[in-house]
Parts: structure tokens; sequence; C-alpha cells
């Protein structure tokens, strides 16, 4: 009986050892899988869905360990490392130890979408809490511009994407959906003058893939709608990112509905620093729902800021948190 039971785990055991070391190099892989429709749907959900499942995965190898051999037992220490990168748990990047700046001034920015929640005295609170040059909003159709931020001198709101800012700007460019049939702004373009000269800035909100997702849920696979959203989200990212390519002094902030390992992302934004990405330390999701949370909201820079500081701010009752970034900066002249 008992060597039946052995000869039933065995194989057992070698095909379970098998999968994880597949399902991990198909999550590893994401920032470089190929743009094919087929592929859009389990991408999402590879991407937007709780992560722990993979965890859980390679937890589970445990249960066979009289079954697997030493080099598969080292081999599974990659397998947990791997498991958690994907569920983004962060630390520094080792160049941001040494990083270093020669330059006293800085500035600080602030992005949140308040879609789902932000009272005036939530926004207060992180706000003046923190005391950050510019403010930017995402989703903020209700904010009354005369009501809120009163410290700050120059603000606007162009549908739904809000900047508040200390210093003066002016609006270079603005991207709408109309572009490709659809509905509403997602980037607003300026130029920050400060007392170190100008700052590109844009405030962005990309087109979600929640309608794909809510389909998932409800086991319905509608790939025409996929691939629709998907080109949508696509051209959205390369527009842009053509803006930012060889500017000095670029800040890209807001929600992106895109994880800094989606492909879309890579191909787009490589190219510019993640704030969180960069120096934050632990799990930084930035949108939560009942069962987990991802990281999709972003502060991206370009090479000559230095940033010091990064943080996720739990003080807004709505699904998305505020990120936090403070950068020093050399004359931009």
């Amino acid at each position: 009986m008992k060597n039946s039971t052995k000869s039933l785990l065995k194989p057992l055991s070698q095909a379970y050892f098998i999968f994880c070391c597949f399902m991990c190099a198909l999550v590893t892989l994401l920032p470089w899988w190929p743009a094919n429709g087929i592929l859009t749907i389990p991408k999402y959900a590879l991407l937007f869905g709780p992560r722990w499942w993979l965890l859980l995965c390679v937890i589970g190898l445990f249960v066979f360990w009289r079954y697997l051999s030493k080099r598969q037992w080292q081999f599974s220490a990659l397998l947990l490392l791997l498991s958690l990168n994907y569920l983004d748990f962060q630390l520094p990047s080792v160049g941001s130890y040494f990083s270093s700046s020669t330059s006293t001034s800085e500035i600080s920015i602030l992005s949140a979408n308040i879609g789902g929640g932000g009272s005036k005295k939530e926004l207060d609170f992180i706000g003046f809490s923190k005391e950050p040059d510019i403010i930017l909003l995402q989703e903020a159709r209700r904010v009354e511009l005369d009501k809120l931020f009163n410290d700050y001198d120059f603000k606007e709101c162009v549908s739904g994407l809000c900047i508040f800012s200390k210093y003066p700007f002016k609006q270079v460019k603005v991207l709408s959906r109309k572009l490709f049939q659809g509905w509403g702004i997602f980037a607003v373009f300026y130029e920050i003058e400060t007392q170190f000269g100008l700052v590109s800035l844009a405030n962005v909100h990309f087109e979600t893939p929640r309608s794909v997702l809510m389909g998932l849920i409800h086991r319905t696979f509608d790939f025409s709608l996929a691939n629709t959203i998907e080109s949508n989200r696509q051209f959205e990212a390369e527009l842009v990112s053509l803006w930012s390519e060889n500017k000095s002094h670029t800040l890209i902030a807001g929600d992106f509905n895109m994880p800094e390992d989606e492909n879309t992302y890579q191909r787009n934004f490589a190219h510019l620093n993640n704030a969180i990405g960069t120096k934050g330390i632990g799990f930084n999701a930035t949108k939560h729902t009942v069962w987990h949370g991802v990281r999709i909201d972003h502060i991206l820079y370009s090479d000559d800021f230095t940033l010091k500081t990064v943080e996720v701010i739990d003080a807004i009752n709505g699904d998305h948190r505020p990120v936090f970034a403070t950068f020093s900066v050399g004359n931009t002249n």
C-alpha cells in the first residue's frame, strides 16, 4: 500500500513542480508578452486579478517535500522569489542608495484619483499635511476650484483632470479620446515655471479594462471588447510616451490603469523612472478591491531628477491611494 501511494505521488509531485515553474515563468515574462489579441484577456486576468494565488501554489510544493529532489528544492527558493516579485513586493533599487544631487532645489508632487472618494476634508489633509508643490487629481469632476486648496494660487480642471500648483504653469496640450471615437480627456500637458526653470508635466488617466475584468468575473469572454479596449489603451500610452521622449525635466503622474509589469507600460514608459518602483518598500498597492490590491497609479520622472522620497498615502476613503514624491532638481536652463 505504501509503495503504491509513493508510486502515485511521485509523478504527481513532478507534474506539480513543473506547473509551478511554468506559471512563475509565465508571470515573470508579462512585461515582454507580445501584443496579441488572443492574449489580451489572459494578460488582464494575470495583471489585475489577485496575485497571491501564485505564492499559494509555490507554498503547496511543501506538500510534496518527500518526493522532490535536492535540486528541485533549491530551485523552489527561486520560485518563491519569483512569486513575491509577481506580488509586487518591493525593495529599493541598489542605485537609489548611491544616487546623489548637488542641488538644494526640491519639487514635490502628489497625485490622487478621487473618483471613489475624497471629501474636501480628506483632500485638505493630504494636501496641506504634505505641502506638495503640485497636486494632481483624476476623476475630480465635482471639484469646486474656489473652495479647494486655497493656498495654491495656480489651478485648473479639465474634464476631471485637475492641477493645483504653487508655481505658475501654462497648459500646452490636451488629448481627448475623440481621437479614436471615445469620450473624455485622458491627458493634459503643462509647462511649470519653477524657480529652477521649466518642468514638463503630464496629468494622465488612461482607459480602464474594468469592463473586461467584470466579464471575467461573470464568466463571459468578449475578445472583441477586450481587443478594442487594449488598442485604445496602447494608443493613449503611445501618445503620452511620444510627448515625453527627448524632453528634459519631465514628470508624468496619474492613474495609468496599468501595472508596471504590463507589456504596454514597458513598451512606452521604460525610458522613464518609476518613483515607487525605484524607492518603494514592501507592498504599495494604489488601487484596492475586497480581495486584493494592484499598483496602477504612478509618478514617472526623467533622469535629470533625483528621487528623494516616495510613499503611498492611506488617507482617502475611495478605492485609490494617493502617491507622493519629492525630487531634488538641478537648474533646467
